[in-house]
């Protein structure tokens, strides 16, 4: 059974709500500013396998990567983990290309 990770965005409309990523395609997770940290799914030669998570940031540790990272490796075994964003952090959107 597919474990997955859940990550609440405050985007507008769509873009809101909760997203959940199947944590056994995730190959890389990687800061790539910021405000932005994106998701290498295991077949990323294809659309729709590299996710960017859009958020606030506060310079603070954990960073977003760090939580993700964290939420991947919990509650091994279970079906769902939710991603603990580090004080003052909301993502603003994730992008799917």
């Amino acid at each position: 059974m597919a474990k997955f990770i859940e990550i609440k965005s405050s985007g507008a409309g769509l873009a809101g709500g909760n997203i959940l990523i199947n944590a056994d395609e995730v190959l890389l997770v990687v800061a790539t500013s910021g405000t932005a940290t994106t998701l290498t799914m295991s077949s990323a030669s294809t659309a729709g396998d590299v996710i960017t998570v859009a958020h606030g940031t506060t310079g603070t540790t954990p960073s977003v990567r760090d939580a993700i990272n964290a939420a991947l490796t919990a509650n091994p075994g279970g079906v769902k983990a939710k991603v603990q964003l580090p004080t003052g952090i909301t993502v603003t959107g994730i992008t799917i290309a």
